[in-house]
């Protein structure tokens, strides 16, 4: 809980509600703080106007005050608005799915600098028109690696050598001479090419992503990993 005075905090709205009074709520994920709910009264009747800023995947600084019991919003200063995801449904889409799994499985007042970094460096890229299926791949993986719950795609979890191909055995990744049944195999460029996703820095992502076609399965593979992400909670 912060203490109570002014603060001046840099984040990205996740979530924003209307209540009946007339005000406006927002559950913003802040650095140094985490996400946190934040009220602008009578916003929503134009007692204080914020225009498109307080709309989610908003970037910038928030001037807020604490009280002894709630976090106010005073003003706005919008470093990102992501134009080219805004303006494309199937983008904006994807970017408010990777804001619903924050707001699901991040915890209220916990910081979480890292993955407030991973959602950033998610939608820079998204806007930058990389595939999105890839991204959500780097987006996850990147998440669950930071809190220790991502499969090993570097090396078999079972003897530990570098994996070649793979194979999934519940939660994690196995090589083909460790697998105790059948299905299908995850070949080594489709496996290089998720560790590449994975693995580069946004820069060299772009230009690697310039030269190559996909080759993943990135429907199964994200899904696996939000079931992964989902079970983390559970244990």
């Amino acid at each position: 809980m912060m203490k109570q005075g002014f603060y001046k905090l840099t984040g990205v709205v996740l979530r924003r509600r209307e209540t009946s009074e007339g005000d406006i709520r927002l559950y913003i994920l802040f650095r140094k703080h985490g996400p946190l709910w934040v009220i602008a009264p009578g916003a929503a009747r134009g007692r204080r106007r914020f225009g498109g800023a307080t709309e989610p995947l908003i970037w910038g600084y928030f001037g807020c005050y604490q009280s002894p019991k709630q976090l106010y919003l005073r003003e706005i200063e919008v470093k990102e608005d992501l134009w080219e995801i805004r303006k494309d449904p199937g983008k904006l889409e994807r970017a408010m799915n990777w804001a619903r799994l924050l707001v699901e499985h991040l915890l209220p007042g916990y910081p979480c600098d890292e993955v407030l970094s991973v959602f950033y460096d998610s939608l820079y890229l998204l806007d930058k028109g990389l595939d999105g299926s890839l991204l959500e791949w780097r987006f996850l993986y990147r998440w669950m690696k930071n809190w220790g719950v991502a499969p090993d795609i570097w090396h078999c979890s079972s003897c530990g050598e570098k994996l070649e191909e793979a194979y999934w055995q519940g939660d994690v990744l196995i090589c083909k001479k460790c697998r105790l049944n059948g299905g299908k195999a995850i070949a080594q460029a489709e496996l290089s090419e998720l560790v590449c996703a994975a693995a580069l820095s946004r820069k060299d992502l772009i230009k690697w992503a310039q030269n190559k076609s996909s080759k993943a399965n990135y429907v199964d593979y994200n899904g696996k990993l939000k079931d992964i992400l989902k079970r983390s909670f559970l244990n």
